[in-house]
Parts: C-alpha cells; sequence; structure tokens
C-alpha cells in the first residue's frame, strides 16, 4: 500500500515543468516568503553570495552590449565629475605646462595628495619619471643649456 506522500512524491518526479509553475505562483503569492529565504541563503555565506551575484550581473550585461556601454559611460562621467570637484575647476583643453591643444590629463603631488593642474599625457609621463625631482629637473636644463651649440654645430637642429 501507498502512502499520499509516495503519490505525492512519484507525481512531482513525473511532472517538473507542473511543480516549476506551482512553485513559481507561490513565489508570486508570497513574496515576503520568498525575500526571507533568499536573505537566509545569502546570509550563510555572504562573500559567495557576492561573488556570484558579480558573476551572474557580468554574464547578463554581455548579453546585453547597450547596458555595458551605459554602465562605462556612467563611471566617466562620475569619475569626471570626482576630478573636477577636486580640482575646484573643469578639465582644460590645453596642457598648462607645454601650452599644446591636447586632451589633459590630472595631474597630482605624489607626496601631499593635492592637486597641481591638468596636463597632457607626455608632461605628466616626464614628471612622474623624474618623480618630481625639482634638483633633476634644474640638472637637465642646465644640461640642456650647456649642450647647446657644443654638440651640433647647427645650433637651428637643437631647436627642431
Amino acid at each position: 500500500m501507498t502512502t499520499t506522500y509516495e503519490k505525492v512524491k512519484e507525481w512531482r518526479k513525473n511532472n517538473p515543468e507542473k511543480v516549476a509553475e506551482q512553485a513559481k505562483r507561490y513565489r508570486l503569492k508570497h513574496p515576503e516568503t520568498n525575500a526571507k529565504a533568499s536573505k537566509k541563503y545569502y546570509e550563510k555565506d555572504v562573500e559567495a553570495s557576492r561573488e556570484k551575484h558579480k558573476l551572474r550581473a557580468r554574464e547578463y550585461r554581455k548579453t546585453k552590449p547597450e547596458l555595458q556601454k551605459a554602465r562605462a559611460e556612467r563611471f566617466k562621467i562620475k569619475s569626471e565629475a570626482a576630478l573636477w570637484e577636486i580640482a575646484g575647476r573643469p578639465r582644460a583643453a590645453v596642457c598648462e605646462l607645454c601650452l599644446t591643444v591636447v586632451t589633459t590629463v590630472f595631474d597630482h603631488c605624489h607626496d601631499g595628495g593635492h592637486f597641481r593642474g591638468w596636463i597632457c599625457d607626455r608632461c605628466n609621463r616626464v614628471l612622474g619619471s623624474v618623480k618630481d625631482d625639482v634638483k633633476l629637473l634644474q640638472a637637465m636644463i642646465n644640461y640642456l643649456e650647456n649642450d647647446r651649440g657644443k654638440v651640433n654645430s647647427e645650433e637651428e637642429k637643437c631647436l627642431t
């Protein structure tokens, strides 16, 4: 003799699509129960849950490139606004050192962290490569000034 429980178990095994539909209807009818269960599952392993959510979101964005573009644009606008806030002024169209018209970058002091100006990438890399050392930059200036006319017989060659 089979019990009712065994009959129900057998029916559920043979009708997975109907079981899924029943579960869906129940979740829609009782959202608070579903939310409570989800929260309990999430809190059981928060780090793993966050990682799963991150991966799921990334996969979803891959299926919708327009979402990724919109997200990147929002990030760019937010980052630019943060730089303007720190700088106290919008991005300049001209490098404040060499005065060329290029896309400028946010230059800051690596010791104090304060904003110094909007300069081109080339000038920023030069300052970074000398580690903002004023003595080294002065030595480079002296080197160039002393070199003028000594190596090259034509001074115009050096200036171009």
